[in-house]
């Protein structure tokens, strides 16, 4: 195995190890012991068991590695892992994306900064401390978005309407743990999210994921493909582009949030990997094109650039809600699994589990996959098989916990940036 080529793969799944094999990689496998899928080690020439999530000790393990028997890159295609694979890339010297691209799209403050600066998007961010900050915002910007600076899956975020809700929001955000956090104008209209793949610069976008979100602006349904004019497609495909060149990617799948406005399509943030959610499942169903294994054939110089055809189906992705409360039971998940329009159903409750308001993703129940006709019709029957899933559950006595940003997230650092957590 002298000659074989070799990876590095930061986290992720036994079917993205096995992709990699696939495209003609040995794997060096880094993940975390205690969440370890042990059926991936079956995949790999070597597996570094450590905490992922540490990008400097990562990288100095890999540059033992490396120097034993090379790897030609480093990558992860989880959002926990982008940071890490980013430090080892530039610290072996790599190709691939490095921490100056990741720490761009990560830092949302950062992020908007330079789209300002290049004249891609317009719109205003700044950080505020506290209730002063965040009412100066909304009476110069009016609704207004806080979130933690860098983060994702929607945890942390809220949305002031106006004045009148600036004590209520900034008196939440001091009792979760936001001291410090981001207030950027709230954007009008509805959601799409835009996968793209970057060949050497070159970026070809391969699906349009339409989308319906909460008032607290957690997804609760993914659609392919999203119904845009031919005029709104080209011009959310150029906004795409045009922020891709500035962040400085060249590489490898990406994901992007956008919002179409009444003034036109306006960015979110940006991802250097394919989108969660089980979007990419979509793109698979919808166009054939397992962006994974896209990846990893790019990668080892195995393929030209691949462009979408025409959608060859529709499908969606529903998520499970239910009262909070404590699940006492979950019925009818064996009939919809029989549905022969379902790919995939997953739920991630079970009687005894605690089901909280919806306040980021993480709180969903579970989810269906479902491909249709057409968008319309993988829309309707992802709604109804997702309703005839039901999960019953006993409200609380008195009101729920409260839950701060260290309950929910085991790396506040991660959402806040180390110079911010507080207490």
């Amino acid at each position: 195995m002298t000659g074989t080529r070799r990876i590095a793969i930061i986290g992720g799944t036994p079917a993205a190890l096995r992709k990699a094999r696939a495209a003609g990689f040995e794997v060096v496998w880094v993940h975390h012991p205690r969440e370890l899928p042990v059926g991936g080690l079956a995949e790999v020439s070597e597996a570094l068991l450590t905490d992922y999530r540490e990008p400097a000790a990562v990288a100095e393990l890999l540059r033992a590695v490396h120097a034993r028997r090379p790897v030609e890159r480093v990558v992860s295609m989880i959002e926990d892992g982008l940071e890490t694979a980013a430090t080892a890339t530039d610290a072996l010297g790599l190709p691939g994306t490095g921490t100056a691209v990741v720490g761009l799209l990560q830092d949302k403050l950062a992020f908007r900064s330079l789209l300002n600066a290049r004249s891609v998007d317009p719109t205003a961010a700044r950080i505020g401390h506290g209730e002063e900050d965040l009412r100066t915002f909304v009476e110069t910007y009016g609704p207004t978005v806080v979130k933690p600076r860098y983060g994702s899956g929607s945890i942390g975020v809220r949305v002031v309407h106006g004045p009148d809700e600036v004590p209520e929001v900034a008196s939440w955000a001091a009792g979760f743990g936001l001291h410090t956090f981001l207030m950027e104008e709230y954007l009008r209209g509805p959601e799409i999210s835009v996968e793209a793949f970057s060949y050497a610069g070159r970026h070809v976008v391969l699906a349009h994921t339409a989308k319906e979100t909460l008032d607290s602006l957690v997804e609760i349904a993914h659609v392919q493909p999203a119904a845009l004019t031919p005029e709104l497609t080209a011009a959310v495909d150029d906004l795409v582009v045009r922020m891709l060149d500035a962040v400085g990617l060249r590489d490898g799948p990406s994901h992007t949030e956008v919002k179409l406005t009444p003034d036109g399509p306006r960015l979110v943030e940006s991802h250097n990997r394919r989108g969660g959610d089980r979007i990419a499942d979509l793109a698979g169903e919808v166009y054939g094109i397992d962006i994974d294994a896209l990846a990893w054939l790019w990668y080892a110089g195995r393929t030209e650039p691949v462009a979408p055809g025409e959608p060859r189906c529709g499908a969606a992705v529903r998520f499970l809600t239910a009262e909070p409360g404590v699940v006492e039971a979950v019925t009818g998940a064996d009939a919809v699994r029989a549905d022969p329009h379902v790919v995939d159903l997953q739920i991630s409750v079970g009687p005894g589990d605690t089901v909280h308001p919806i306040a980021w993703s993480y709180d969903r129940s579970g989810l269906v996959i479902v491909r249709g006709a057409d968008a319309d019709d993988a829309r309707e029957r992802a709604a109804k098989l997702a309703d005839a899933v039901v999960i019953r559950t006993t409200p609380h006595e008195g009101p729920p916990p409260a839950r701060s940003i260290a309950a929910v997230a085991p790396r506040p650092d991660r959402l806040l940036g180390p110079s911010e957590v507080s207490g």
